[in-house]
């Protein structure tokens, strides 16, 4: 019976730690042939695992403002690129260009040397350091 339950949380322990690998999707929801470049104001940076989140607003030529979320590398990424959770705040006005998803949702993904997010006149690099 003992050893039974020690399988058993064993075996919990394992699917907990493997859980993370499923969500990894790669790039292919989204459109690499196609780049977007736009101003936009952040709403909100989400510094977590599997990747960060850049979220953010546009608004479009007819005043229509839409809230976008753009898949970021995963944290240890981006400290080693030089940015930390406080590199972005709702409220700031960034130049983003991302590629979006096939879909046509307001998402998007970043791809060092594809995409870039600049903020006062300055690049936020991508390319780890």
């Amino acid at each position: 019976m003992k050893a039974r339950s020690i399988i058993l949380r064993g075996a919990a322990v394992v699917a907990l730690m493997t859980a993370p690998a499923y969500a990894h999707h790669g790039a292919t929801a989204y459109d690499l042939s196609k780049t977007i470049t736009s101003k936009a104001v952040v709403t909100g940076l989400t510094w977590t695992n599997p990747h960060c989140l850049l979220h953010f607003d546009i608004k479009d030529a007819s005043g229509i403002v839409t809230n976008w979320s753009v898949e970021l590398y995963n944290p240890l990424y981006l400290t080693r690129a030089g940015w930390s959770m406080k590199s972005l705040k709702a409220g700031d006005d960034i130049t983003i260009s991302f590629h979006p998803a096939k879909n046509g949702g307001p998402t998007g993904y970043i791809r060092v040397g594809e995409g870039k997010v600049v903020l006062n006149g300055q690049e936020l690099s991508l390319a780890q350091r």
